[in-house]
Order: C-alpha cells, then sequence, then structure tokens
C-alpha cells in the first residue's frame, strides 16, 4: 500500500470482552469495508493515472482550453497529458477521503469518495456529472445547471432572474437508472423584433429509440391519466418545457416567445459500456462554448480515456 501511496493509518482495535451484538457492529464493518474497497479502487485509479500519457495519441479538442492543451502540437499535446496526470497523482496522494471539493460558485460539492473508481475508469453518478455541469456553466456564464433530480421531483419554482440574461440550459437525464442523456436549451433573444427562440438539442451516447422516448417526456411532461369511474391514476407531471415556459411568462411577457422542434445529436456514439457521463459532460461542454468540438469526431476509447484525464 505504501507503494501506491496510501498512508498506512487505519487503526482496528477488537475488545476482549465479548458484548451482546448490536447494530452498530454491523454499521462499523459496513464502514470498514466500504474504506476498504475505496483504497482497492485507488490503487487502480493510480495504476491508471500512472500509464505513460506519452504514448497515448488523441486529436479530441474537449476541454483543451481548460488543460492548456489548444494550438498545440501533437507531441506537446501527450507531454501535457503526462503533466496532468502527474498533477493529479501528487494532489490525491495526500488528500483523505473525506475530502471535498467545491465548485468556484460555492454552490456545489463532490466528495474524493465519489471521484474513486468512477471520474477514471467507471461510471459517472449523478453528483460527479453536476459537478462537472455546474462548473462547465459557471466557466462559461449565462448558463443554467438544472440538477438531474429535478426531472424527477420537480421543476423549481420560477427564478427571480431574467430569463432574457440566460443563454443556456443543461440538465442530465438519467435514464433507467443505468444511463446518461443531455437536454441542452439555447435561449436566443431578439431586441428588434422582440422575439425570444428556444432551440432545444438532445443527446443520448448510444443513439437508441427507447431512451429517447424517456428524454422527450422530461422535455414535454406527461399529461394525467384517469382510470375507470373518471379516477386519477396518475397525477402527471410538468416538463422542461413548461419550466421555460413559466419563466418566460414571468421575467419576460412582453416577448413573444418560439420553440423549434427538438433537434438529436447523433455523433459521437459511445465506445464502451460505462463512458455515457464522460461523453453527456463532453458534449455539455461543447454545446455551451458553441465550438461543437465533439461532434466532429468518431471517439474511441484512448479518447473517452483522454477526456476523462482532462476533466480531472
Amino acid at each position: 500500500m505504501k507503494k501506491q501511496g496510501l498512508k498506512n493509518d487505519v487503526v482496528i482495535t477488537i475488545d476482549p470482552k465479548l458484548w451482546k451484538f448490536s447494530g452498530d457492529y454491523a454499521c462499523t464493518l459496513t464502514a470498514f469495508y466500504d474504506m476498504k474497497a475505496n483504497c482497492r479502487s485507488w490503487i487502480e485509479d493510480r495504476k491508471w493515472l500512472e500509464q505513460d500519457w506519452r504514448k497515448i495519441d488523441s486529436v479530441i479538442k474537449v476541454f483543451d482550453v481548460a488543460t492548456n492543451t489548444a494550438g498545440l502540437a501533437q507531441d506537446a499535446v501527450r507531454i501535457r497529458h503526462q503533466e496532468l496526470a502527474n498533477d493529479v497523482i501528487s494532489k490525491c496522494a495526500s488528500s483523505p477521503l473525506r475530502t471535498t471539493f467545491v465548485t468556484r460558485s460555492n454552490t456545489l460539492w463532490l466528495g474524493f469518495d465519489n471521484i474513486i473508481g468512477a471520474l477514471c475508469r467507471g461510471r459517472l453518478n449523478d453528483s460527479a456529472v453536476e459537478f462537472c455541469l455546474e462548473t462547465i456553466a459557471g466557466s462559461i456564464g449565462q448558463s443554467l445547471m438544472l440538477s438531474t433530480l429535478l426531472g424527477v421531483v420537480g421543476w423549481p419554482t420560477t427564478p427571480k432572474s431574467q430569463i432574457l440574461d440566460t443563454k443556456f440550459m443543461v440538465h442530465s437525464v438519467n435514464l433507467s437508472a443505468n444511463h446518461w442523456g443531455l437536454i441542452t436549451v439555447r435561449l436566443y433573444c431578439d431586441v428588434a423584433t422582440k422575439i425570444l427562440r428556444v432551440q432545444v438539442f438532445m443527446y443520448e451516447p448510444l443513439i437508441d429509440g427507447e431512451y429517447r422516448e424517456q428524454m422527450i417526456a422530461v422535455w414535454e411532461g406527461t399529461m394525467k391519466h384517469k382510470g375507470k369511474n373518471n379516477v386519477e391514476e396518475s397525477e402527471g407531471k410538468e416538463g422542461l418545457i413548461d419550466f421555460v415556459k413559466r419563466w418566460h411568462c414571468a421575467s419576460a411577457s412582453g416577448y413573444q416567445i418560439t420553440i423549434s422542434p427538438v433537434e438529436w445529436i447523433e455523433t459521437p456514439q459511445q465506445a464502451d459500456a460505462v463512458s455515457c457521463g464522460v461523453l453527456v459532460v463532453g458534449q455539455a461542454y461543447s454545446s455551451l462554448t458553441e465550438s461543437m468540438l465533439l461532434q466532429k469526431h468518431r471517439v474511441s476509447k484512448r479518447d473517452v480515456s483522454v477526456m476523462r484525464l482532462r476533466m480531472i
């Protein structure tokens, strides 16, 4: 463990006196095995980070500005990737598992234990995806990140800010509890004609029709359904489009709103079983920067590895 940069500071004591069994024992054991699993995951993450990044070639441009790789020759990019990996190892090796990272907007927190085993190699959970999207939205400006949970529990109350001051809304969609999709709303205000134009872009990395139906339901909402004797069987649910309309009425009623049909982003397609979250975050960056860099390339597993490294 010392070779992997882990501090040997876990002390276990056993009371020789036999006590009546308590649920506290189960909780303690669970906490211990969770820590053990995290340590093993960190060892595997270290191995992943310690690979020779100078041998991994990728033409992917996503996050190039943020990682100072924009405009560099390929050899220089690979060297920069090695520097990034070394920097991550240095920072994480001295970080306790309870370390918490905070966005610059101070609105979201991400625990180190939510990074281990996921951001480097595995499937991103909602905490990691939302943290990345909030970081991107905050750096771009005029952008609103809507939590994944809002599509389930309900959209927030109407914001007090002006919708005309917002250029993008981005919302990650958890599909069937095992996959990620992305809804990006672009708002364009034409002052001369007093028209608020709304464009809706949807991206689902597997390009699967079944998942698309779920994403459309998040955007459009669901109607109330009544069964026998006119008794409601489901209450229905407000869609993201209703939230947009509600915000428009409250802050820009003097502008006519036009909402274009949904446009599907067809590329890139997911290259493996666990990279959907990475591609969703990359697509959000590509859309909010209006570069559409991610859509210009077929993404390989190597490209996904480079994107993961740059995200960290």
